[in-house]
Formats: structure tokens, sequence, C-alpha cells
């Protein structure tokens, strides 16, 4: 806040407001420079209690427009400055606690993978699949999923966020499953991609491209390096291949409190990694009418190797139905 020149700030993203205080009750959060922090539930008066600390520059991360607006007409004197990078380049970075509640999730998300990999098969529906899913890494001490099922199968397969269905898996298609957990409100997320049946050699070629790719950006997630010349590595990889037209989305992102949070790992990015960031390295290929492969893991940033946090198998061998 100091060196942004704040005097105030309110926290009102409910992950940012668990991060300072370990609540999900929801609520605001008021800091300024001098005085405690305060949290505020809906029963207390946010513009009263910065009208008592007479601030001039307010920063939020995230307010409503009512809010804002009422903020102006009680406090005319004050400028209000939005400033979310304050809290996000805080989150990126997790302690030693944080990744212990990582390690956790990742290792619930890999046990809802056990669990599709013994269910999945030709004539079983993709909800089928998610539930299966759900069911074990919630028995295994999930609090909730960390974010809605992917599970797209055949064709589908070619839509990265093509949700669930009552689609029957076909012999010979591929399935792609996008999941995660959340432990004590911290994420991970996972991706696979089976084969029900032999792969023909265009799937193998699909799927081998990819999973290079996946292994090289992993070997790449180390502090120093770039978001952006991570991503760049991955997509010539992938465009060496035939494929550069088929890869549509970012390497990657960061997982925390949030399923998709800092820093960015795409060509837009402007992120340089560091020690204690969490990462997703998701490589994919989509091509409409055939299908697709994603391949993603929970990556951990350390002063050496980069840690999988999700470490269920990937190989084409392991992923055949």
């Amino acid at each position: 806040m100091e060196e942004a020149g704040l005097d105030a700030y309110i926290i009102s993203k409910s992950p940012n407001v668990y991060y300072f205080t370990g609540t999900i009750s929801g609520g605001k959060l008021i800091l300024t420079r001098d005085d405690p922090p305060v949290l505020l539930t809906s029963r207390l008066n946010m513009v009263a209690s910065l009208q008592a600390s007479d601030p001039r520059k307010i920063g939020f991360d995230d307010i409503s427009l009512s809010l804002y607006n009422d903020l102006k007409e009680k406090i005319p004197n004050a400028t209000l400055m939005e400033a979310p990078e304050i809290v996000r380049e805080m989150r990126m970075i997790k302690d030693s606690e944080e990744i212990e509640l990582m390690r956790r999730a990742g290792a619930l998300a890999d046990s809802g993978m056990e669990a599709i990999r013994d269910c999945i098969g030709e004539g079983v529906r993709e909800n089928e699949v998610a539930a299966e899913a759900a069911y074990a890494m919630r028995k295994q001490g999930a609090d909730a999923l960390a974010f809605p099922f992917i599970v797209v199968s055949g064709p589908r397969s070619a839509y990265p966020h093509g949700g669930v269905t009552e689609r029957k898996i076909r012999k010979g298609e591929f399935v792609t499953i996008d999941m995660g957990a959340s432990f004590r409100e911290y994420k991970s997320d996972i991706t696979r991609t089976f084969i029900v049946g032999t792969p023909i050699e265009r799937q193998r070629d699909i799927y081998e491209t990819v999973l290079q790719t996946n292994m090289v950006a992993l070997d790449l997630i180390r502090k120093g390096e770039t978001g952006f010349d991570v991503h760049m590595v991955a997509a010539k990889l992938i465009e060496d291949a035939g494929y550069g037209e088929h890869f549509i989305h970012d390497l990657g992102h960061g997982v925390g409190l949030e399923v998709h949070e800092g820093p960015n790992l795409g060509k837009t990015s402007k992120d340089t990694l560091r020690k204690g960031m969490v990462v997703t390295d998701e490589p994919g290929i989509y091509i409409h009418g055939f299908g697709g492969v994603r391949i993603e893991d929970t990556v951990l940033v350390t002063d050496s190797a980069p840690e999988r946090l999700t470490r269920y198998a990937k190989d084409l061998d392991a992923m055949r139905v």
C-alpha cells in the first residue's frame, strides 16, 4: 500500500478475504496504514469505517458499481483506484503451509483420475465418469470440486471447455477429462486424455506430440523463466509437428485459492516465474470433427527442478482403456 501511495485498501473478492483472514463467510476487509484491519460483515457499515480513518487515496481489488458510487458520494474527497495487482502479487507466491495444502489437493485429483480409469469404457456416459471421480475425491477428503468437471468424448474432445453431457463413450475415441479437487480452499487442476481401445496412427501422433510438449514445458517451469518464453517453446513444438493452428489456448495459468490466478504462461504474459509459484502445464491439440488431446499437471516452482503436484500417469499405454 505504501509503495502504491494508498491510504486504505478494500478487499472484496472472497478468495482474497480468505487469504488474509481464513474465513469463508464473505464480507469485506478494510485495511489502512495506521489502524488495525477491520473485517466487515453484512450488518456493519463500511463507509462509516472508512470515514473514521479519513483516507485520501483508496485502492480496491474488485467492488460493485453501486459500492463505488456510494463511496464517491460519502467520501467525496477520496480518490478511488482499482489495484488488484497488489493482492495478486502476494498470492502468486505460496508459503510452505499453502504448498502442503496444494500437495494434498493434487493427490486428491490423482485419486479422482484413478477412479475414472476404473470406470471408463465403451457405453459409459460422460456424466457417469464425472460422478465416479467426484465421489472418489470427496470420499478421500476433498472439500469440493475445484471447478465444474469437463468430460468430453469423441468429436466433443475437440472442445477444451465442453462440459459434461449424457453422451455414451464409443470404442476408438479420445476421452478428455479436466478436473480438480479443493482442499481447505486450495485447488488442483489435472487433465488426462484416455483412448478407448487401440489408437490409430493419427491418434498416436497427436497424443505423443502433446505429451512431448508437456514434458519439455515441465522442465522449463523454473524460477527465472518467463511465462511468455515457456509458452512459446511449447507452441513451437506443436507447430513444428504440424498442429500449430490446433493449439488454441495458453500453455498454463496460476493455481491456488482460485483455479485461475496469477501468474500466466501465455503469449501475452509479462510474468517471471519465482520460487513458490504454482502453475499448470497444459498443452493441447484440438481438431474439429476428429477429437482432441490435452495433458495437464499442476506444477510447483522450486529452487531446482519443478515439482508435479498432480502425479497421475500420462504415457500413452497408461491412457489406453
